[in-house]
C-alpha cells in the first residue's frame, strides 16, 4: 500500500490538503445567525457591522445596540473587522454569512502562514502537520467561522511573524512593512498581542538559522544589547504603540462622552487577582479546556515532545517564547481567560507547529497504520466536541431565539426602541436588528418602564428559560411576567420557544 509523503517520513509538498479540511469544517452551518457558544460577544461585533452599513459612519465611530436612547458609540477596541464586514455588507447586503465568510477566509491563509512558519522553524513535514494540527482543532474550527475578530487577529499575528522573519532572511522593505502592519494591527485589535507576540517577535530578531543549538545566554544577551542599539529596531516599535495607544486614548474620550464602554480600564476591568492565579481549580479547568478543546487530546503528547525536541533549537525559541507570552497573559488576563475561551486561541499558533515537529519525528518510526488511526481519533474528537458543545448549540438557539427575533424584525419599526430582559446579554437586540436597553428581569418596575417609554421604548422583549446567559428566569418572575402579558393589549407569548414580546404602553400603571 503506497504511504502519503507526509506518512512516509518524506517531506510533503502541497498545502492545499489542510487548507481544505480546515476549510471545509469552518464551513459547517456558516448561514447561522450569530448565536452560539459566546453569542454575546458576537452580537456585539455583528452589531458594530450592521451600524457601519446603515449609517454610513467612520471606522472610528463603533456603534453597538444597548446604548439606550443614544446612537451607541462605544469605546472599544480597534474595529478592524466588523467594519471589513461593513464592506461586504455594501456590495451584497445584510447577511450574517458574509461575517463569518471573511473569518473562515482569515481562517484558511493562517493555516498556510502556519505551515510557512513550521516550516521555516522545523522543517517542510512539521509545517504541514502542523497546518494539519491547526486545521481541525475544535477552537480553531469554531473560533475560525464566528463573528468576531478572533481569526483576523491570528492572521495578522502569523503575518507578523512570517513578514519579520523574512525581513531578517532577504531585508526587502515590503517584508518589514508586512510585520509592522501584522503586529500593529494585532495589537490594535485586543492589546494583550504586545505581550504574546512581541515576545518572539523579539525571538526573531535574536536568532538566526545558522546559530548552534545551546547557545550561550550570553550570546543572546549580546545580540539583544545591539539590537537596541539600532534605530530601526525604536522605529518598529515606537510608532506601532504610539498607534495602539493613540487609538485606544481616542476610544476612552470616546466612552467618555457617550458613558458606554467595554470596561478595558479602571477597577472596573477585574481582569484577574492573587486569588483566582493561585486557585489550582482554575487552572485545573483551564488545562482541561485547552488539552480537549484546542489540542484535541491527541495533540498534548506531541507538543510536549515538540517542545522537548526543540529546547536546544535556535528556531524552537521562537515559538516556545510564544507558549511564554501566552501564559503570562493568562496570568495577567486570569478571571477573562478561565471564562472567555478565544483567549487561549492563540496558542495554536505556537502549539501547532511543536505538534507538528513532535507528530514528524514520531510518525517515521512507526507502522503506516498507527499515524492514520491516531489522526482519526484526533479528528472523531474533534467533530464530537464541535457537535456537542457548539454546532447543537447554535441550532438550539435558533430554535429558542429566531421566532421572536422575526416577530420584531417584521411587525416592529426599523426605528423603534425595545427592552431586552436579556441583563447584558445583547444576543437578542442584534437578531432583532434594533436598538434600546439591557436590563434583568428582576429590574422591571413600573418607575422603570414610564422612564423607557418616555426615552423612546415601545415593547418588552426576552426569554422565559434564557434570563441571563445560559440560566433560566426564576419562577416567580416568569409568573409575573405571563400576568402581565395577559393584562396588557396584543402582548405575545410563544410557548414552544417560551419567549415573549410585550407593548410598554399596553401596560397597566401598576403590576
Amino acid at each position: 500500500m503506497r504511504r502519503h509523503p507526509a506518512l512516509s517520513g518524506t517531506p510533503p509538498e502541497g498545502v492545499w490538503l489542510p487548507i481544505g479540511i480546515g476549510t471545509l469544517l469552518r464551513l459547517v452551518q456558516i448561514w447561522m445567525p450569530v448565536l452560539g457558544v459566546h453569542s454575546w460577544r458576537q452580537a456585539d461585533t455583528a452589531a458594530m457591522a450592521r451600524h457601519f452599513w446603515q449609517a454610513g459612519t467612520p471606522i472610528w465611530l463603533p456603534q453597538i445596540d444597548w446604548g439606550g436612547a443614544s446612537a451607541g458609540f462605544v469605546e472599544s477596541e480597534f474595529p478592524l473587522y466588523p467594519y471589513l464586514v461593513s464592506r461586504l455588507y455594501g456590495l451584497a447586503g445584510l447577511h450574517e454569512w458574509l461575517a463569518r465568510g471573511l473569518s473562515v477566509v482569515c481562517s484558511g491563509l493562517t493555516i498556510w502562514l502556519v505551515i510557512r512558519l513550521g516550516r521555516r522553524w522545523f522543517g517542510a513535514e512539521a509545517g504541514w502537520w502542523g497546518g494539519m494540527a491547526f486545521a481541525i482543532a475544535p477552537l480553531g474550527v469554531y473560533f475560525g467561522r464566528t463573528v468576531q475578530a478572533e481569526a483576523l487577529l491570528l492572521l495578522c499575528a502569523a503575518a507578523a511573524l512570517e513578514g519579520l522573519s523574512l525581513w531578517q532572511q532577504h531585508h526587502r522593505l515590503w517584508a518589514i512593512t508586512l510585520s509592522w502592519i501584522g503586529f500593529t494591527a494585532a495589537a490594535l485589535i485586543k492589546v494583550i498581542p504586545l505581550l504574546w507576540l512581541g515576545l518572539p517577535l523579539l525571538m526573531v530578531q535574536l536568532t538566526t538559522d545558522s546559530e548552534a543549538p545551546g547557545s550561550s545566554c550570553k550570546s543572546l544577551v549580546q545580540r539583544f544589547i545591539k539590537l537596541l542599539q539600532k534605530p530601526g529596531f525604536w522605529l518598529y516599535i515606537g510608532t506601532s504603540l504610539a498607534t495602539v495607544a493613540a487609538w485606544y486614548w481616542y476610544a476612552h474620550q470616546l466612552g467618555q462622552q457617550s458613558g458606554l464602554s467595554f470596561g478595558f480600564w479602571g477597577s472596573g476591568s477585574d481582569r484577574s487577582s492573587l486569588s483566582l492565579v493561585l486557585d489550582g481549580s482554575s487552572w485545573g479547568n483551564l488545562l482541561l479546556r485547552i488539552a480537549l478543546r484546542l489540542l484535541a487530546v491527541v495533540g498534548v503528547p506531541f507538543l510536549v515532545l515538540g517542545i522537548r525536541q526543540s529546547w536546544n533549537q535556535a528556531s524552537g525559541s521562537v515559538a516556545i517564547s510564544g507558549l511564554v507570552g501566552m501564559l503570562l497573559c493568562t496570568l495577567a488576563t486570569m478571571r477573562s481567560s478561565t471564562i472567555h475561551e478565544y483567549y487561549q486561541l492563540p496558542l495554536l499558533l505556537f502549539s501547532s507547529p511543536l505538534i507538528g515537529l513532535g507528530w514528524s519525528s514520531w510518525q517515521r518510526r512507526q507502522p503506516c497504520w498507527q499515524p492514520r488511526a491516531l489522526l482519526s481519533i484526533g479528528l472523531i474528537i474533534s467533530l464530537t466536541v464541535l457537535s456537542v458543545d457548539y454546532w447543537a448549540v447554535e441550532q438550539r438557539q435558533s430554535r429558542a431565539w429566531m421566532p421572536l427575533a422575526l416577530t420584531i424584525r417584521n411587525a416592529l419599526p426599523a426605528e423603534g426602541r425595545i427592552v431586552s430582559a436579556t441583563s447584558t446579554d445583547p444576543t437578542l437586540l442584534n437578531l432583532a436588528r434594533r436598538q434600546g436597553w439591557l436590563i434583568s428581569s428582576k429590574q422591571l418596575t413600573p418607575e422603570r418602564i414610564q422612564q423607557w417609554q418616555g426615552q423612546g421604548a415601545t415593547h418588552l422583549a426576552g426569554s422565559f428559560v434564557w434570563d441571563k446567559t445560559y440560566r433560566p428566569m426564576p419562577l416567580k418572575r416568569q409568573q409575573k411576567l405571563k400576568a402581565l402579558a395577559a393584562a396588557s393589549r396584543n402582548g405575545w407569548i410563544d410557548e414552544r420557544s417560551q419567549t415573549y414580546l410585550i407593548p410598554l404602553d399596553g401596560l397597566p400603571p401598576q403590576f
